[in-house]
This record gives C-alpha cells, sequence and structure tokens, in this order.
C-alpha cells in the first residue's frame, strides 16, 4: 500500500479543547459541520473500532474509529481493501483556544497509484472548508 495527502489544514477555534472535543464527537450534529454528510449516528459509545453510519445523498455509508486519544486526536477511516480514506482531526490548546489539524491521506495499492490522483484532487476540494465549517458550528453552538 502506498500512501498520499490529500489535505492538510488548521483552524483556530475560539473554544476550550474539551468543548471542541465534545462537539467534533457529536456524531448526530456532524451533518452540521462535515461536507456531504446528511445524517450520521454511532453505533455504539465513541471509543477505538466505533462504526459511524452516515447518509450521503442516497448512499449509506460508514466510517471506522481507527485511532483515538481523548481530547487529542480521532481517525476515520473509509474504504478498505485496496483503497481507503484516513480522516485525523488533532486537537492542540492554545491559551483557551483550541487548533484543529485535519490530515486526509489515501492509502491506495501499488496498482492503483496512478489513478489516485482524481481522488486526491476530489477529497481536497470538497473538505476545504471543513475546519471553516466546523469553526463556525462549534462557536455558535450553545
Amino acid at each position: 500500500m502506498t500512501q498520499f495527502q490529500a489535505l492538510d489544514s488548521q483552524e483556530l477555534i475560539h473554544l476550550s479543547v474539551p468543548r471542541v472535543w465534545e462537539l467534533l464527537t457529536d456524531w448526530v450534529a456532524a451533518p452540521k459541520w462535515m461536507p456531504g454528510v446528511d445524517s450520521m449516528e454511532a453505533e455504539q459509545l465513541t471509543s477505538l473500532g466505533t462504526v459511524l453510519d452516515y447518509r450521503s445523498g442516497f448512499h449509506e455509508r460508514q466510517l471506522l474509529i481507527s485511532e483515538l486519544v481523548d481530547e487529542k486526536a480521532i481517525t476515520l477511516t473509509s474504504g478498505g481493501g485496496d483503497i481507503s480514506v484516513h480522516y485525523r482531526y488533532a486537537l492542540a490548546g492554545e491559551s483557551a483556544q483550541t487548533r484543529v489539524r485535519l490530515t486526509i491521506k489515501v492509502e491506495a495499492a501499488k496498482k492503483l497509484r496512478n489513478e489516485v490522483g482524481d481522488l486526491l484532487a476530489a477529497i481536497a476540494g470538497s473538505e476545504a472548508d471543513t475546519l471553516k465549517s466546523l469553526r463556525a458550528y462549534a462557536e455558535a453552538a450553545p
């Protein structure tokens, strides 16, 4: 498998790390800030290995929590087999604020390495404003 980076972005949210973490992992509210997600629910409490079921248009899909360090980092993984996408959110406190970094990596079988360019561009385009949306949602949340 070969790994490719599709996106690396950061945003400063004017809330504490625990509050940003709470909002980030409120899966039912994810459609308010996650692009292309119409609904989402977790099959169990947020923990390593939890499956998140979500709807995007007419498609039902799943994300797996593949990395979890409470209030510090979470990685959501989609796909599997020949290609998978890893969405990693990392949180760091800065005074009473939180810097959130989103890194999206695509892992593809070597036989597909010449074909991932379009996928990387599509992900970068669709996810470019994800953290801005998270910030707007978080700072407006009650």
